[in-house]
């Protein structure tokens, strides 16, 4: 029960249910008088229990009088409980525009107990013929969590996708060097340069769920620390921060507009594509680079500075060890050299036996190694400083 505009002729209709469960089409005309009337009548049709900025149908009744759920039903009570657990509203956006573009239409009049695996795959073939494995995957992830949201909730009884296994996605080998993300904030424009300076002093995700949605009540000035909470896992890590950013912190706070730490005349920023775009050109980087691969540089220069891999891991908000190490160790072939290195020797005389150290204790016959001191990781400094911070 939605509102929907035809690809071929720009008409405006309302798809909706009526109490048997069976769908029904209404068509108006096109431009913006055909969608004011549209959504009129999609209005209508949700009855009283529509309320204001909640397009859930009344969807209850058709399921308990026909004993059935249909595949727009089912996904618009996933999307409603996703929604009141904090998940963003961009992702949410994202599983309805493409279950209502390919799915949908064409179960329209069937009970979601009679799709069948087969038919799902024959339509993401179809579909998406020409996208990666990766986005094949990502959704079918989706249809597949809908489908178990119906079975935990009691209204069908399979997962047409019980089966599926997304395949797994190999790491993304980032390119990004602190010198060159050094050079595109010095080009950045001023809120893109603050929110690249953010990124990178607390690690976060880089999109609505996180970075934009830092707030200045976040920061704890006492403990010198910003509260980060990922709707990616529905929990919160504390982020401990340098002095010089939190200085920085301090210099921005009477500026800020909004509540947000990352806003643009006095709204807060939900993208920073094209910007982004735009600085790395007038750097003149010469490969490939996303704003996420500040969330990636973040990791891998703490951990080849020595960093604790469950301390990083903590930072991350990463649900365990393993998932860091799987998905950044195998970036750091100059550790596992130096750890190699730190392995005694077999080489040489058999008849000599090695030299013991000069600082062994007599009768010990366990071997000293030395460890090279650990670097800190470099801080972006803010203008007008004009010298790297380290981390605390």
């Amino acid at each position: 029960m939605s509102v929907h505009k035809r690809s071929n002729n720009g008409t405006y209709y309302v798809a909706y249910r009526d109490g048997n469960g069976r769908q029904h089409t209404k068509t108006f005309g096109k431009g913006r008088d055909g969608k004011r009337e549209a959504e009129k009548f999609d209005k209508q049709v949700k009855g009283p229990r529509a309320v204001e900025n909640d397009p859930s149908p009344p969807i209850t009744a058709p399921v308990a009088a026909s004993g059935k759920i249909y595949l727009d039903q089912l996904a618009q009570m996933y999307i409603n409980a996703r929604k009141v657990e904090g998940t963003t509203l961009k992702t949410l956006g994202e599983i309805k525009s493409f279950l209502e573009k390919h799915f949908t239409p064409i179960f329209a009049q069937r009970p979601v107990e009679e799709i069948r695996y087969d038919e799902i795959m024959t339509i993401m073939g179809k579909a998406y013929a020409k996208h990666s494995p990766v986005t094949r995957g990502r959704y079918l992830s989706y249809l597949k969590t809908v489908f178990q949201f119906g079975v935990k909730q009691d209204l069908i009884e399979k997962n047409p996708l019980r089966h599926w296994r997304k395949a797994k996605e190999h790491p993304r080998d980032t390119k990004l060097t602190f010198e060159d993300l050094m050079k595109i904030k010095a080009v950045a424009v001023p809120h893109l340069a603050w929110a690249i300076e953010v990124a990178w002093n607390l690690g976060v995700r880089t999109g609505e769920s996180e970075l934009f949605a830092l707030k200045w009540a976040d920061v704890n000035w006492a403990q010198s620390t910003v509260r980060v909470f990922a709707t990616k896992t529905q929990s919160a890590r504390i982020i401990p921060v340098s002095p010089e950013f939190l200085s920085r912190l301090k210099d921005m706070r009477p500026k800020a507009q909004t509540e947000f730490l990352i806003e643009y005349k006095g709204k807060q920023v939900k993208q920073f594509r094209q910007s982004f775009r735009s600085a790395c050109k007038r750097a003149e980087i010469p490969y490939h680079v996303v704003l996420y691969d500040i969330r990636h540089l973040f990791a891998t220069t703490l951990l080849q500075e020595g960093g604790d891999l469950s301390a990083v891991s903590k930072l991350m908000g990463h649900s365990s060890i393993s998932m860091t190490a799987i998905q950044y160790y195998h970036l750091l072939g100059d550790e596992k050299r130096r750890t190699i290195m730190k392995l005694p020797s077999l080489c040489g005389s058999e008849d000599t036996p090695p030299p013991p150290s000069p600082d062994k204790p007599k009768g010990e016959g366990a071997k000293v190694l030395s460890f090279r001191a650990r670097k800190k990781k470099p801080v972006l400094a803010g203008p007008g400083t004009g010298k790297k911070g380290q981390v605390g």
